[in-house]
């Protein structure tokens, strides 16, 4: 049983009311019509999700881009014998393509063909990711595993850790951290600035720092003094296509 959630986005911008058309027309082709559910601006869409999983629904196919799918990654993560699909509609579908998923009606036929895979998800503060998080300004005290802390000495440095990226499997239990520092090599004026990069694979990791700093979760932006990051192995369902990146 198919459920399909429209974007808001999509419902209000005319320019996508032919692909809408075409998207569903596929559907009923193969054969894979469901309930429709629209996000609006004062509906809960984690709500809405749970209570059509409760009445048998086994796939929830988003129809938007990766702002859709974060509305929806909690509810579909807690329900173990869910699938995710996406149908990427507009601009912002890195997830889409990283899962091998084409733009539009051309998705429909990666639905049918239902490629499942079952990914790691990452948390950060009790709030769970996808792809990864990122930290442009990294000033702060690392401690990896609850064994051992890493401190910032360069003036530059910046945090990535990647679950779901090109060069990274998100199935491994997993996630990268990367740390990107400018550094000086050589003496006085005949010294250069190099850029360095340092590759830490872990499964936790806890950031702390005297004032606030930003993180950014997904692409979305959090602040705090405290971020403890962790992975759940193995959690959310998703169909992807043959040209997926992992």
């Amino acid at each position: 049983m198919y459920c399909y959630l429209y974007d808001e986005f999509i419902q209000e911008n005319k320019r996508f009311e032919r692909e809408l058309l075409n998207i569903e027309n596929r559907l009923t082709d193969l054969g894979l019509a469901g309930k429709v559910s629209r996000l609006a601006l004062f509906r809960n869409a984690e709500e809405m999700i749970r209570d059509e999983i409760a009445r048998g629904v086994s796939t929830v196919v988003v129809l938007g881009n990766d702002e859709t799918v974060r509305k929806v990654i909690d509810v579909v993560a807690d329900a173990p014998d869910v699938a995710l699909g996406i149908i990427p509609i507009g601009p912002n579908n890195d997830l889409a393509r990283m899962m091998g998923i084409p733009q539009g009606v051309a998705a429909c036929d990666v639905l049918s063909a239902r490629r499942i895979e079952t990914i790691d998800i990452g948390t950060v503060n009790g709030r769970r990711f996808v792809t990864g998080l990122s930290m442009p300004e990294f000033r702060a005290e690392l401690t990896c595993e609850g064994k051992y802390r890493i401190f910032p000495t360069a003036r530059k440095a910046a945090l990535e850790i990647r679950n779901l990226a090109d060069v990274t499997d998100p199935r491994d239990g997993k996630f990268e951290a990367i740390i990107r520092a400018a550094v000086k090599t050589g003496w006085g004026v005949f010294g250069r600035v190099k850029l360095k990069e340092s590759v830490f694979p872990m499964s936790s990791l806890a950031i702390r720092s005297d004032e606030p700093i930003s993180l950014f979760v997904d692409g979305e932006e959090m602040t705090s003094t405290r971020f403890d990051i962790g992975i759940e192995p193995m959690t959310l369902k998703v169909i992807t296509g043959k040209s997926r990146v992992f």
